[in-house]
């Protein structure tokens, strides 16, 4: 497993501790309407300051928080409706923004309606994403970009039976990154040092800059008929996808020292690819007294072309062995390196659902679910790649590859009494792949590959209501695969699931989960993987007197697998090995407590949570692992995450007039992390706020 990707895995973790939502904007304040000629008005505004102060790792923060200082537009809301129906030139007009004014994560969305005639919905939302530069021994990465996503969809009805649509949407991404990049000169392989004649040393690393340029553009027309009980729906999509982002080295005619010698002295990219992606959707409905159908088909055929243009220039060099050991090193001048690829692939893909239910009886239902699919991936590519030091090579690539794949589901449910209900279920899937590449140009491959797996599932449960306030479900399954597709692809596994819901009072609640699952994969060539996950989560949800509200959740997430690896791992002489047949054993425990409570006063309300997350682990220390092997040490290191994340916060608003309300939020991030890579163990603390008017008309 490269340190590269090991390096990502803590991220996984720490997303999960985002779910929460921030103290800011606070929840809209009710407002009484406006009466305007013939519509009712209501909206509001909430502006104010946000502050933050950031110790520890800023750009971990900046990864996972991000919240700066400044002025704020936190949320805006706006809607008119017609009081009789008819408004002239629309019935409904929804307007509401958050987070817009410098936030990192801003959303607006707007709806016009004129019944019976049209309807029209937008969204915008923007997401600035910031990944830190880290050093992780062999590369760094920083990367600062800008996600814009727009989507209008309108929908005009020509008839009570007829209906047109119309649709766009268009994802951009913009913004520097900055990266380092690994690559040999003249076709030279590294030099060879006098403890490791053979090893992997010397390898040319520059710092690269590039300008992320990406655009996705969806348009949309269809339309829906309904005839006799049915519906029937088809759209036409037009998709698009750009990019043609470059990098060149940032620091060009500059070596880097020991312990990788660098010949390299510039480097520059750029990758342009264009996708485009014609589909078809279909759909026919119908929902009766007895039975309902239910039915999807979809085709698709992607034509992507691409260019790689690639250029490097360095020193070349050669190294002198003897005796097993480097005795000099000459330069013999400058050399270049230039690789130009072009290549076309193409994706048919074609997939259908037919739903089919069936209700004989008020206590009996019958649901099964038949679909298919076939996908294919075809292309060519030829490289051409010229040296100074070395021959030009010109090799040709082809690749194919077949999915299919076949499926049948059977849900029965039945209600035995009002307080028992009995439910089954079983699928089956049939699946082939049938992959191919192949290459000419320097030595002749052929490498086909086939798969062929079966899958049989089933499912068993029931549904309790001992009492009137009670529920308990429970359901457990068990499934086979004969040959499962990757090393973590479920094979043989179990499946267990449970539910109970318990009201004391009307006001007091009292809820819990439970769901597990076991997967025994079967060994392959180079890995096998068998995991375990339990997840248990347990809360309660109090009102009293209208006056107090209290929510609180507890939850459990354990996770172990037991893997084995093919992978560089860095050996204590500095250059990467490849390593095979070590195991490793992960193993995660993640709790996670949120607690919030709210308070009303005549003119004030008061708020307070806690939310900490922990994953403690295996309780393993990983500086006293007594591993001698260097290899099996470095992969302990990748096999257990230890971090703690807590995240307290308080919020008033005090009502100064029916219509003005002043808030004030505060809210504590605190992230430690006891595992690191490179002797590193990233935190950070923060606290942000605000101070805000919140005003409703």
């Amino acid at each position: 497993m490269k340190t590269r990707i090991l390096a990502l895995l803590p991220a996984v973790a720490v997303c999960m501790l985002q779910a929460q939502t921030p103290v800011a904007p606070t929840p809209a304040i009710p407002g009484e309407t406006i009466d305007l000629s013939d519509f009712k008005i209501t909206g509001g505004f909430e502006a104010g300051y946000r502050f933050s102060s950031i110790g520890g790792d800023e750009g971990l923060y900046r990864s996972n928080v991000n919240y700066g200082n400044g002025l704020r537009l936190l949320s805006n809301s706006f809607s008119a409706n017609s009081k009789d129906g008819h408004g002239g030139l629309f019935d409904t007009l929804l307007i509401s923004t958050q987070g817009l004014g410098n936030d990192p994560y801003g959303v607006a969305t707007a709806r016009v309606e004129k019944n019976g005639l049209y309807r029209y919905d937008g969204t915008w939302r923007v997401n600035e994403y910031y990944n830190p530069f880290q050093v992780t021994g062999e590369s760094g990465y920083l990367k600062t970009t800008k996600r814009d996503i727009e989507d209008h969809d309108l929908t005009l009805s020509a008839a009570k039976w007829l209906k047109f649509r119309l649709g766009y949407t268009r994802v951009e991404n913009r913004g520097p990154a900055i990266s380092a990049y690994q690559l040999y000169i003249g076709g030279l392989y590294p030099l060879p040092t006098a403890s490791e004649p053979g090893a992997t040393h010397g390898n040319s690393l520059l710092p690269l800059a590039q300008d992320m340029r990406q655009d996705s553009n969806d348009y949309r027309l269809g339309g829906d008929v309904d005839f006799n009980g049915f519906r029937f729906s088809v759209t036409r999509q037009l998709s698009y996808y750009k990019e043609d982002s470059a990098a060149a080295s940032l620091v060009p005619g500059q070596s880097y020292p020991e312990p990788n010698t660098s010949v390299a002295t510039s480097y520059w990219r750029s990758t342009p690819m264009h996708v485009r992606s014609p589909s078809w959707l279909g759909n026919l409905s119908t929902n009766r007294k007895y039975w309902a159908m239910n039915t999807r088909i979809s085709y698709m055929k992607s034509d992507s072309t691409f260019v790689y243009n690639e250029a490097a220039t360095g020193l070349l060099q050669t190294a002198t062995v003897a005796a097993g050991k480097v005795s000099a090193i000459t330069f013999n001048g400058p050399a270049g390196v230039a690789t130009w690829d072009t290549g076309a692939a193409r994706r048919p893909y074609l997939s259908a659902d037919l739903t089919l239910s069936y209700l004989p009886t008020d206590k009996l239902s019958i649901v099964s679910d038949t679909s298919v699919l076939n996908n294919r991936i075809d292309g060519t590519a030829q490289t051409l790649q010229t040296s100074t030091a070395a021959a030009t090579k010109n090799i040709f690539w082809g690749w194919n590859m077949d999915v299919a794949r076949y499926s049948e589901s059977l849900d029965l449910n039945y209600r035995v009494a009002s307080w028992l209900g009995l439910n089954a279920n079983y699928m089956y899937t049939d699946r082939s792949v049938d992959q191919r590449t192949y290459r000419t140009g320097t030595t002749v491959s052929n490498a086909p590959g086939s798969l062929v797996n079966h899958v049989n599932a089933e499912t068993i449960g029931f549904r309790l209501k001992p009492l009137k306030t009670m529920s308990i479900s429970l359901d457990a399954g068990i499934g086979r695969d004969t040959g499962p597709y990757t090393p973590e692809s479920l094979a043989n596994y179990h499946t267990l699931r449970g539910r109970a819901d318990y009201r004391l009072t009307r006001k007091i609640r009292l809820f819990g989960t439970y769901r597990q699952l076991y997967n025994l994969n079967a060994p392959v060539l180079y890995s096998y993987d068998t995991t375990h996950s339990r997840e248990i989560t347990g809360g309660t949800s109090v009102e009293l007197r209208g006056r107090l509200w209290l929510d609180t959740s507890y939850s459990k997430l354990h996770r172990d697998s037991f893997s084995a690896l093919y992978g560089e791992i860095p050996t204590a002489a500095g250059p990467i090995a490849n390593v095979r047949g070590y195991n490793s054993v992960y193993i995660s425990n993640v709790h996670a407590v949120s607690i919030m409570t709210r308070t009303q006063f005549s003119r004030a309300t008061v708020s307070l949570g806690y939310n900490l997350t922990r994953d403690t682990g295996d309780g393993r220390s990983l500086q006293n692992l007594g591993l001698a092997d260097p290899a099996a040490a470095y992969l302990a290191l990748a096999q257990t995450f230890p971090m703690k994340y807590q995240a307290p916060l308080a919020r008033v608003s005090i009502r100064i007039t029916p219509r003005i309300q002043w808030n004030a939020g505060w809210e504590f991030y605190r992230y430690n992390q006891q595992f690191a890579y490179f002797g590193a163990q990233p935190y950070y603390r923060a606290q942000t706020g605000y101070s805000s008017l919140s005003l409703t008309y």
